[in-house]
């Protein structure tokens, strides 16, 4: 019988794989320089292709060989389960090593120091789109770097590696990235159907965007990027570059696919229409389409005195902060952005962004599902006043196009998700004004930040304040794992030591 191996040699066998996974990670986009030899991109035109590839050769090397070092304590044997904090440790350094080694690249062109090098990593991985990089300077194989960090942080870090280990150890982990969308009964399967989900639109993306007069290599690279509801363009003018409306079309669907629950998309695919519409989540949205959807084309239009401007680019700006894609169409007559907007529109703006898309989908923020649960929950609060206090009332909700009892625990996360995200964005925004920046701004870009939406009123910058940088880099980190990691982590913290004390006190 093979001896099973559990404790720090588990989390380590299963770092391995995962060094060996961002190993390949950083070898991919050496492909892009067997088309792009003479690259018209160049960073102050001094980094020749040898350069470009050692960037990313000597680090992936580098990561798949300590991973495999690392891939020995587990190889062949039996693996007990990940006990106690072992699963949120695992979560935490897959995260911070995919953004420390992904950084390395960057850090090599001699461009980027270590902040900005971790900040447009951070953005990358949590599909935030919050950039330092002037992408009319920077080589292909950059430009897809970012984005391929965007698609795989848009499918998710830990269920790509859930994929790869045992289903036992591999849920705890999964449901700490705030996933709901176990579509089969087993997790590796399902972690494999969302894939090949996830690939078929991008395909089909890519397919859409050549016919409609994009490049190849543009195509791609936003496809991935719209898909993962992120952000990083190949034009500086983001989508407001091809001025198009085919282009902002295709583009939309692809920020609302990827905001959808993947669970809806698998009922779908499958023609089961009533599982998939018939969501609470649903409701959520059509909330904000009666309230906040008017505002936002109606101040767009009075901006360029035209309904049709103000339909065309309010309904594309409203989808892409609604699915924290962070993608533009607008930048506004004098071209001055968002900045140029009526306190209306950026409020507008600032409430989608903290909202977002759906859960289980690649989109940040509070998420329909928990804001959907916090205002029934005010409801039937309200309800609940005329009523005899002693009556307990069971309250249901459509899921999935089945009508389900209310969890009170579900309750209260939502409610306590909610409150703490709410206190750390306003923690985040006072810290920006600190810096010199108005409040309005700041509360803006730090919304943007902490929902992973990548829009910018001009504070993030490659020459932006250090302290900046950082608190939106642990915005974007926090966003992008829901908080939940840290609630769990904590959690378990104050129960390990409660138990110690009451075994010391015991003996």
């Amino acid at each position: 019988m093979k001896k099973e191996v559990s404790g720090y040699k588990l989390v380590l066998g299963y770092l391995g794989i995962f060094l060996m996974f961002i190993g390949l990670i950083l070898l991919v986009p050496l492909l892009v320089l067997f088309g792009y030899r003479n690259n018209e991109y160049m960073m102050d035109n001094n980094m020749s292709i040898l350069s470009q590839a050692e960037c990313f050769f000597i680090p992936g090397l580098a990561s798949i060989v300590v991973g495999f070092l690392l891939f020995l304590f587990i190889m062949n044997k039996q693996k007990a389960k990940l006990q106690d904090m072992e699963d949120i440790i695992l979560t935490i350094l897959v995260w911070l090593l995919a953004i420390v080694l992904s950084a390395v690249p960057f850090m090599m062109t001699g461009k980027f120091n270590f902040t900005q090098a971790i900040f447009e990593t951070t953005s990358g991985y949590t599909t935030t789109g919050l950039s330092v990089v002037d992408v009319s300077k920077c080589p292909h194989i950059f430009l897809f770097f970012r984005s391929f960090m965007q698609f795989i942080g848009g499918v998710g870090l830990v269920l790509i590696l859930t994929s790869a280990i045992s289903d036992r150890s591999g849920m705890g982990i999964y449901m700490l990235e705030g996933h709901n969308d176990r579509l089969l009964p087993n997790l590796i399967k399902s972690a494999r159907l969302i894939f090949a989900i996830y690939f078929l639109y991008v395909f089909l993306g890519i397919i859409l965007y050549c016919c409609l007069g994009m490049s190849f290599f543009d195509a791609l690279c936003t496809s991935m990027s719209a898909l993962s509801t992120a952000g990083f363009s190949t034009q500086a003018k983001s989508i407001a570059a091809y001025d198009s409306i085919g282009i902002e079309a295709v583009t939309v669907i692809l920020m609302l696919l990827g905001s959808t629950n993947f669970v809806i998309h698998y009922f779908l695919l499958r023609g089961k229409f009533k599982n998939a519409f018939k969501h609470y989540e649903f409701a959520v949205l059509a909330g904000m389409l009666l309230i906040l959807y008017p505002i936002i084309v109606a101040t767009i239009g009075m901006q360029y005195n035209s309904a049709a401007l103000g339909f065309r680019y309010g309904t594309f700006e409203f989808v892409s902060f609604m699915t924290t894609s962070g993608f533009e169409a607008y930048f506004g007559p004098n071209g001055t952005g968002y900045i140029e907007l009526p306190p209306a529109a950026l409020f507008a703006f600032i409430i989608l962004m903290c909202i977002g898309g759906q859960a289980g989908s690649t989109s940040g923020a509070m998420k329909q599902s928990r804001v959907g649960m916090f205002f029934l929950y005010i409801y039937w609060s309200i309800a609940k006043l005329g009523k005899n206090s002693k009556v307990i009332t069971t309250h249901y909700i459509y899921k999935y196009g089945e009508k389900e009892k209310v969890d009170q625990n579900e309750i209260k996360n939502s409610v306590s998700f909610i409150c703490l995200y709410l206190v750390i964005l306003l923690i985040g925004t006072m810290v920006i004004c600190l810096c010199g920046y108005p409040l309005d701004e700041s509360l803006f870009e730090f919304a943007s930040s902490l929902g992973t939406v990548g829009s910018s009123v001009g504070i993030t910058s490659y020459s932006a304040n250090p302290v900046v940088l950082w608190t939106e880099v642990i915005g974007m980190f926090l966003g992008r794992l829901e908080l939940m990691v840290i609630f769990a982590f904590f959690a378990k913290l104050n129960h390990i030591h409660i138990r110690r004390q009451l075994k010391t006190k015991n003996q």
